[in-house]
């Protein structure tokens, strides 16, 4: 299958599955809980459906081991975030945060995923 129809793929199953993690998030309660279904998981869920169809269970655990180190680095970058933009304000704190992220996205690829 050409590029552009694994691209094609993708899109369409990805948005068919933001669109089932959307009408779950409206039902749900509070509001604001609801936003944890509305993009990541299904775009993640989509990918991996695609993957699994196009490439076989080898290539769904490399992207599933990829999508967790970089969950972990995104849960660090947060932890840091909160109290770096406290204390450096908005751009610095961000910048912290990036960087934090970048480290232990590094690192978890370094030791684990190569």
């Amino acid at each position: 299958m050409s590029n552009i129809g694994v691209l094609a793929i993708r899109g369409l199953a990805g948005g068919t599955v933001v669109v089932l993690f959307s009408v779950v998030g409206e039902l749900l309660r509070p509001k604001s809980f609801a936003g944890i279904f509305a993009a990541a998981p299904s775009v993640a869920l989509a990918s991996l459906l695609v993957t699994t169809a196009l490439r076989g269970e080898t290539a769904v655990r490399a992207s599933a081991l990829g999508m967790i180190a970089g969950a972990i680095a995104l849960v660090a970058a947060c932890v840091i975030g909160i109290d770096a933009v406290k204390r450096f304000r908005a751009l610095r704190g961000s910048a912290a945060s990036i960087l934090a992220w970048l480290v232990v996205a590094a690192g978890l690829y370094g030791a684990v995923l190569r």
